[in-house]
């Protein structure tokens, strides 16, 4: 064990970025309510300082809940044939993001499962028509892992940004949460592509994961210390009922923000959106994890009606300030806090 007490494991990690693994461990291990006080006051400090009082506003629209992997926490995944599946139109997906663009939106993220980047599914052709729509907005793209040649393509067709989480840094507990055929290294493989490729990358775990130790977590920071992001995503793990491990326990909010602090410590400037995870396990979600260092929200554009069939796990919310129509109610909440919501777009974005 390190006999280090953790609150000078935590002022270290502010002043100087960086912890080693085993040190991020005894962290995990150990930390009390008071620790995690403790970094929750660093990291509101470091984010104001460095990054003002301002939230990024992003808008993500869901265009597809088909996918082609069968990852075993996913509701999502392939083989679950209960999950009525839906694909936008690109008319639905144009006006689900001028409807964001209006409201401030100022990076438009198009999720959908790992099958809707396939060579003729037109996202070519979509991104092209987003970019010529709004050429002030940066393009965020969550399609998951696919070929150098296809980032390539989708790149080439204007985006800008690609989320894809690592889900966890280490090898043995990722061939327990996916199937054999999906490995670590073709996943920190697909990162390194999108990096070289120029995007600004989004990488991330899910805290609470079935399985996950503090070791892992650890290994988690350790990743995103040496990988340096431009966008860190950190969910909170909520299990998906129709999922081999949907009966597993979901993971802790509290933790979870103690992640996010840590995170914000250690990478000063990274965006850290509040992921739907986060924010719709607690009443006051959104609000503690921008007082533990997030500075991105990110409002539903999707259409209503199809907004509860992008499950990858239950109770997500799809009402209130997690939808754009509620984005004035989210304006109040964070003004209540000394925050106001901001675009952030193309400017932004090194191409």
């Amino acid at each position: 064990m390190i006999d280090v007490a953790n609150t000078d494991l935590i002022d270290r990690l502010s002043a100087e970025g960086t912890l080693a693994v085993d040190e991020f461990e005894e962290l995990l291990s150990t930390y009390t309510p008071a620790d995690r006080d403790h970094a929750t006051r660093l990291a509101y400090r470091v984010a104001r300082d460095r990054l003002g009082s301002g939230l990024y506003l992003w808008g993500v629209v869901e265009i597809a809940n088909h996918c082609a992997r069968d990852c075993y926490y996913c509701g999502l995944r392939a083989s679950n044939a209960g999950l009525e599946r839906f694909r936008l139109t690109r008319e639905e997906i144009l006006t689900a993001c001028a409807e964001g663009h209006r409201r401030g939106c100022r990076t438009l993220v198009l999720q959908g499962g790992e099958e809707c980047a396939a060579e003729d599914d037109g996202v070519d052709e979509l991104i092209w028509a987003v970019r010529k729509r709004f050429p002030d907005a940066a393009i965020a793209l969550a399609l998951g892992e696919h070929t150098h040649t296809t980032y390539q393509r989708l790149y080439a067709a204007g985006a800008d940004r690609y989320l894809l989480g690592h889900v966890t840094a280490d090898e043995a507990h990722y061939a327990q949460l996916h199937p054999r055929r999906r490995t670590w290294a073709h996943r920190v493989e697909s990162l390194k592509d999108l990096r070289s490729i120029g995007y600004q990358v989004g990488a991330g775990m899910l805290v609470g994961l079935p399985h996950q130790t503090p070791r892992h977590l650890a290994q988690d920071l350790a990743f995103l210390q040496s990988f340096r992001p431009e966008i860190a995503l950190v969910g909170t793990f909520r299990p998906a009922p129709d999922a081999p491990l949907g009966d597993q326990p979901a993971g802790s909010f509290e933790r979870t923000l103690f992640v996010l602090s840590l995170v914000r410590l250690l990478l000063p400037d990274v965006l850290l959106p509040c992921l739907t995870s986060v924010a719709c396990a607690h009443p006051r979600g959104r609000e503690l994890a921008v007082m533990a260092g997030v500075n991105v929200l990110a409002p539903n554009l999707t259409p209503p009606r199809y907004q509860a069939l992008y499950a990858p796990y239950a109770g997500k919310d799809t009402t209130g300030v997690e939808t754009i129509e509620g984005v004035d109610r989210l304006a109040e909440r964070m003004g209540a806090i000394g925050y106001r919501l901001i675009g952030e777009g193309q400017e932004a974005v090194r191409r």
